[in-house]
């Protein structure tokens, strides 16, 4: 027996504070489910995420200390236990059609109010109830998305899902249409397995086998479905449930400064995330709603409905010139909104390439002169993919007056493409 499994061995079933029954109704109460494990750290994991930082597949947005991601007691040195939380998000609206028009489209979790704030209210709530019933005060420490621990892998540690081959956890019986989210305290609480976590289930598949396939232990939930990893975009599995970070587009709609070339017309219309991989799922097309009296996005109406439809298929031109006002009215309760407006606005100019519609060329010509060069390199990008004489005529004029060397070389390479000068004769 190693120090850790001892560690978990040292409160004994009589010692819970907190049985294990009593968390999952706390958590049922709050529109949550909840498994908790002993504060242990996950050592497979740090050896595996170093190998994949060494393969360039992590993205800016993950901890750069491995020690700070696998240990919960760095975060909290008093933790006696993490619990997991799963807050599920699908919700009666989930198939509402597209209106006509040039729109794009938000991923789905960005559709309602910002999870990171909900579901960080429904943990306080939980510690609340937790610290009431066993009748002390507590000390905890909550993580939605935002701390170093690896989410993810801890709620597969404890028991609250399994992980399918995009990468995501399942939880029944909401599929991984679920957010998830953390609780460290220093209340001794039952675990959900009656086995000391050791090596992370899906963490075990640390990059492609020689014939590329998935260990069958690991993704048992799949079986030999892979209708995931054959539909992104932008082939970012590098194997069953190892995911490239940095070739994800639900990373690359979010990411600062230019959008990399390659990424453009994979993105498609997509300007806020990326629904394919968990959409194509058999698991998740029969996934359970969120309970109704839980959702976050507000009841139908006829005026309810025109908004929402508006902010889950947001207007590509008028995203173009919104305000800053207008844009925090509109996306700032959402998770989107965080990036600001010209980040939205310079996926918005991209996705209008997708479209090909000459009624966007005006405006788009417009963003040329744009004071953010990742805008007016979207909008070039976009003039060329459509391709009419004024759109061309324009580009041309804008090549020999931008300052920016980047954007200019971008220019200058689409002019080149078509068979016209890199500047105006």
């Amino acid at each position: 027996m190693n120090k850790d499994q001892a560690r978990a061995q040292e409160a004994g079933p009589g010692e819970w504070e907190i049985s294990r029954r009593q968390l999952a109704g706390m958590a049922a109460e709050l529109g949550l489910k909840a498994a908790a494990m002993p504060a242990l750290p996950l050592r497979s994991l740090g050896r595996i995420l170093e190998k994949r930082r060494q393969a360039g597949w992590m993205c800016e947005f993950e901890a750069e200390n491995t020690a700070d991601r696998i240990d919960p007691l760095r975060s909290l040195p008093c933790a006696q236990s993490v619990v997991a939380v799963a807050m599920p998000y699908r919700n009666r609206r989930w198939d509402t059609p597209r209106p006509p028009g040039l729109r794009g489209a938000l991923s789905k979790y960005a559709w309602g109010e910002d999870y990171h704030r909900v579901l960080r209210g429904r943990l306080g709530a939980l510690a609340d109830r937790l610290a009431t019933t066993a009748g002390r005060e507590i000390t905890v420490r909550a993580a939605v998305d935002t701390g170093p621990l690896v989410e993810r892998a801890f709620a597969e540690a404890a028991g609250l899902g399994r992980v399918g081959k995009n990468g995501c956890l399942y939880v029944e019986p909401y599929g991984s249409w679920v957010f998830l989210g953390l609780l460290l305290t220093d209340l001794r609480i039952e675990p959900e397995r009656t086995d000391p976590p050791g090596e992370v289930g899906s963490w075990r598949n640390e990059g492609p086998r020689v014939d590329g396939q998935a260990d069958p232990d690991v993704f048992a939930l799949c079986g030999t479905c892979d209708r995931c990893l054959r539909a992104c975009p932008t082939d970012a599995f590098e194997a069953p449930g190892v995911l490239n970070a940095n070739r994800c587009l639900s990373y690359v709609t979010q990411m600062k400064g230019l959008l990399p070339e390659e990424f453009q017309a994979p993105m498609g219309t997509r300007i806020w995330g990326c629904d394919i991989c968990q959409a194509v799922c058999p698991i998740n097309r029969r996934a359970a709603c969120a309970p109704e009296h839980l959702e976050e996005i507000g009841e139908p109406g006829p005026e309810s409905d025109r908004e929402f439809l508006d902010r889950a298929y947001p207007d590509l031109v008028e995203l173009l010139t919104m305000s800053r006002r207008s844009f925090e009215r509109r996306f700032g309760v959402t998770a989107a909104a965080w990036r600001g407006v010209h980040t939205l606005r310079r996926n918005a100019a991209s996705a209008l390439g997708t479209w090909r519609d000459p009624r966007a060329v005006p405006p788009l010509i417009d963003r040329l002169g744009d004071g953010r060069p990742e805008v007016r390199s979207a909008a070039a990008w976009a003039l060329a993919r459509i391709g009419t004489p004024e759109g061309w005529a324009a580009l041309a004029k804008a090549a020999e007056q931008e300052t920016d060397s980047r954007v200019r070389a971008r220019m200058e390479a689409l002019l080149s493409q078509q068979g016209l000068p890199a500047k105006p004769l």
